[in-house]
């Protein structure tokens, strides 16, 4: 399409939507914000429609069916894999508006909106009557992305996966009708929704699980020279071998360039985090600190809504930067293998070594088990593997600007990452690069099989086809 086109959308769809609806167009001052996180990734957007209520998701959906054009919501727009840059010439539906949270009088559940990111809602909630929602490890995340492919949590040791904890949403489908789908609405969908979510429909609005926060968490951090690398994760696994059922304790980490420490090699950064009560949390401090590292500080009385900010994932920082390409490698894990992580570190190493990737960052993730493992296998599409690999070891390299040979030199760096620490296929959905075969993604064949046939029947036409698509 054209911008004529463009135009010709403005004036024809504008009058159906709500008043506080917008349409940018290439021509809007504000196109540039059409961009995602990864500008690698890069849909063709003839439009973005600013919707404000489901009707206008409606209303942009059939208009887009009339015209025979493709359309792809966003929220956070934190999705990296390459089948999203086969989006061509087609509408944006930009859910951000819809970006309130509601507490319901029982203090169990909380309906949110289909825009809303993980650092609004868990101040919101918090405000109101200190609450929690299932959510990651990064503020300026969706809630609704991340849970529509499982959703790793802070939490999760408590209370399971985000999906888990999905009580039933309201959906825009490939038709632009409505449906609900729930345990009793629905639930061959809703069971979908629940894992393989991106390839059956829009959500506008979901109502959620909601748990206590009104407890405060502590967070100790501590820094390693490379050195270390082996013995820091010889302990991790003998803690996690010894503890195996820490409640609500999470491991996370950070191997990253950071010369006024090392001047030729990255170091390795774990925060240990968890609410105040928990005993392990002492335990797993005093073994890493028997570790000598060479900067370490606790942190204590973190209120919930002010942990993203502790842990320096908050919407402002460098995690959550605009305008990098992003490219990342994940492997899922059971338990580290120090020798494969020896190798995968000097090969980041190197990487990094390079200026045009400096800024890059490998991230180790360890999240409890407990209510993840309660959840059983069948409950809904989320992978069997994902609930049994628990340890997300991803290598994000990051760089400024379209050069071909700098995103060819990072790719072929993250593929030799993930070579060198992968012990198995699977990767974790919402960490999908794009190549992974999809019984490696979504579960097994039979699993994949059972997706493609709800696939027939809610989305015949796979016009959810551009995330991670099963057909």
């Amino acid at each position: 399409m054209t911008w004529n086109a463009s135009q010709r959308l403005l004036e024809e769809l504008g009058p159906l939507l709500s008043e506080k609806a917008s349409i940018l167009t290439p021509a809007s001052t504000a196109w540039d914000q059409t961009r995602s996180s990864s500008p690698r990734i890069e849909p063709q957007f003839i439009a973005s429609v600013e919707v404000a209520t489901e009707k206008d998701v409606q209303e942009t959906v059939k208009y887009a069916n009339r015209l025979k054009i493709p359309f792809l919501a966003v929220s956070g727009a934190h999705g990296w894999p390459t089948t999203l840059t086969k989006f061509k010439e087609g509408i944006r539906i930009n859910m951000r508006k819809l970006n309130t949270a509601e507490a319901h009088p029982d203090g169990k559940t909380a309906t949110v909106g289909g825009g809303m990111m993980q650092f609004e809602i868990t101040e919101s909630l918090y405000s109101q009557g200190k609450k929690l929602a299932v959510t990651g490890l990064c503020g300026c995340v969706s809630v609704i992305g991340p849970l529509l492919g499982g959703g790793h949590s802070v939490a999760q040791g408590a209370y399971g996966f985000a999906a888990d904890n999905l009580v039933s949403a309201r959906v825009v489908l490939a038709n632009s009708n409505v449906v609900v789908a729930s345990e009793t609405e629905n639930p061959n969908l809703f069971w979908a929704l629940r894992g393989a979510g991106q390839n059956f429909g829009i959500v506008t609005s979901f109502d959620i699980k909601i748990h206590d926060a009104s407890e405060n968490w502590t967070m100790t951090a501590l820094t390693y020279t490379q050195d270390k690398l082996e013995a820091v994760f010889e302990a991790w696994n003998q803690l996690e071998s010894e503890h195996k059922r820490p409640g609500l304790l999470v491991v996370g980490g950070l191997m990253y360039r950071n010369p006024e420490l090392d001047l030729n090699h990255p170091v390795i950064t774990l925060q240990i985090s968890s609410p105040a009560s928990n005993p392990l949390a002492a335990v797993y401090a005093e073994k890493f600190l028997s570790l000598s590292p060479i900067f370490h500080t606790t942190v204590e009385n973190i209120e919930y809504r002010n942990l993203y900010e502790a842990l320096g994932t908050h919407a402002a920082s460098p995690v959550c930067r605009k305008d990098n390409n992003l490219s990342g490698f994940p492997a899922s894990l059971s338990r580290w293998d120090p020798a494969a992580m020896r190798a995968g570190f000097e090969i980041f190493s190197e990487a990094t070594a390079d200026e045009r990737l400096a800024t890059s960052a490998y991230i180790l993730e360890s999240y409890g088990r407990d209510g993840v493992e309660a959840v059983p296998a069948g409950e809904n599409a989320v992978a069997p593997e994902e609930r049994k690999l628990h340890i997300l070891s991803s290598p994000l390299l990051w760089w400024v600007g379209d050069d071909e040979e700098t995103k060819k030199a990072a790719v072929k760096y993250g593929e030799r990452i993930r070579e060198a620490t992968s012990a198995n296929n699977h990767t974790y959905l919402n960490y999908a690069v794009g190549g992974e075969e999809l019984v490696d993604v979504y579960g097994g064949e039979e699993r994949l099989q059972r997706l493609r046939a709800l696939k027939k029947v809610w989305d015949p036409e796979n016009k959810f086809g551009f995330y991670m698509p099963i057909v």
